[in-house]
């Protein structure tokens, strides 16, 4: 569907750190199958698929490594024996992870200074990244199952452990919203909760460290008590600190309430993250020089972090204001307020008269009670 057609909202809204030591949540032991992953068929002969491996260079390498949530890279020599012993299984186990995992390759003697970035002391050398920073090495057998069950593991959710400032810098480049836990020991029992927090959030990803200079590079005070935990937010780099009980639903509640932006801007990228979203919403149309209205919807939003989703539509914006602009039936010029509970099949209700943050704020509230009788019923035209 052509997204400026309006309804088109539909064909883009549904459904889509140098080295760290990782404390692993799951046994590697367990086999690749009690993930029951039945599209993997570990009893199937090795299949080659450089097609699948990318090829990395000094100049798509930050690029790729950046803008992929996993990948992992093995730096090689065209020499070495134990390179071309790696090669098929790697393509192979490349394939099988395919639309889940990028595996990627670096000719270590060809790209030097790629080598020498990232010490590369010995071929292969395997380094996994999550969201641009890279958390582990991969020492274990290098066969397809071996390399596929560790990374299925890594995936399926982990603390990554910060040891130093030059690994702390790269957290702030990180393409996901991410959580530092700032602890007196890496084998205290609040571990165990930022464990079991993770788990309940695989588009956030955590990291725990005992370094006071670690502590002291995300804004957290080194002479804190200890457990202390923040919160960065990858869009706004809004950084909020915890200040609740150290348990995993306390965790998990402080999370869902900070880690998007108090306001959402559309876009056909987030769509999928809006329509998601459990939270009912609250929806600004309004044009680009419009930033006083929008200053208050922000303020406004904070009173209800947590609560309510707060989404902004620039609707002079060709790309992505105008067509849900459209499919809200939302026409002129003025800014407008409308409260939806699920944007395909809810009704849509539109704040009536001036608005300030009193106003925003009272329709809030009655929008959480599900009380509409003063206003405006919005009916698509």
């Amino acid at each position: 569907m052509d997204y400026a057609g309006g309804y088109a909202l539909c064909a883009s809204l549904f459904k889509e750190p140098p080295p760290m030591i990782a404390k692993r949540t799951v046994d590697l032991s367990r086999s690749y199958n009690d993930f029951n992953d039945q599209e993997i068929n570990l009893t199937s002969p090795p299949v080659m698929g450089e097609k699948d491996v990318v090829t990395l260079s000094e100049e798509n390498f930050s690029h790729i490594i950046a803008k992929n949530r996993h990948v992992m890279v093995a730096f090689y020599a065209p020499w070495c024996y134990w390179s071309e012993k790696l090669a098929p299984e790697y393509d192979a186990a490349a394939t099988l992870l395919k639309d889940k995992v990028v595996l990627a390759t670096v000719d270590a003697v060809k790209e030097i200074e790629l080598a020498k970035k990232w010490r590369i002391q010995a071929y292969p050398t395997i380094y996994f990244f999550v969201d641009g920073v890279h958390v582990d090495t991969y020492y274990y057998a290098r066969n397809r199952d071996a390399i596929v069950n560790w990374i299925k593991v890594k995936i399926a959710g982990a603390v990554y452990t910060v040891m130093t400032t030059e690994q702390a810098e790269h957290l702030s480049l990180a393409e996901s919203t991410i959580v530092l836990g700032f602890l007196h020991s890496l084998k205290a029992p609040e571990t165990e909760e930022i464990a079991a927090a993770s788990k309940l959030h695989p588009d956030v990803t955590f990291y725990q460290t005992a370094s006071a200079d670690v502590a002291k590079m995300l804004q957290i005070n080194p002479d804190i008590k200890r457990p202390a935990l923040v919160l960065l937010e990858k869009e706004t780099k809004r950084l909020c600190h915890f200040d609740g009980p150290f348990t995993k639903s306390a965790i998990s509640d402080f999370v869902s309430g900070n880690k998007h932006p108090l306001v959402i801007t559309f876009t056909r990228k987030n769509a999928p993250l809006i329509q998601n979203s459990p939270l009912k919403q609250l929806w600004l149309f309004s044009l680009m020089h419009d930033s006083e209205v929008k200053s208050i919807f922000q303020e406004a939003a904070e009173a209800f972090k947590g609560k309510l989703l707060f989404v902004y539509v620039q609707m002079d914006c060709q790309n992505d204001g105008r067509g849900i602009s459209d499919y809200f039936g939302i026409t002129g010029h003025e800014p407008r307020v409308i409260a939806v509970t699920d944007i395909l099949n809810s009704n849509k209700y539109e704040l009536n008269g001036e608005l300030t943050i009193s106003t925003i704020k009272s329709f809030a509230l009655n929008f959480m009670e599900d009380n509409f009788i003063r206003y405006r019923l919005l009916v698509r035209q």
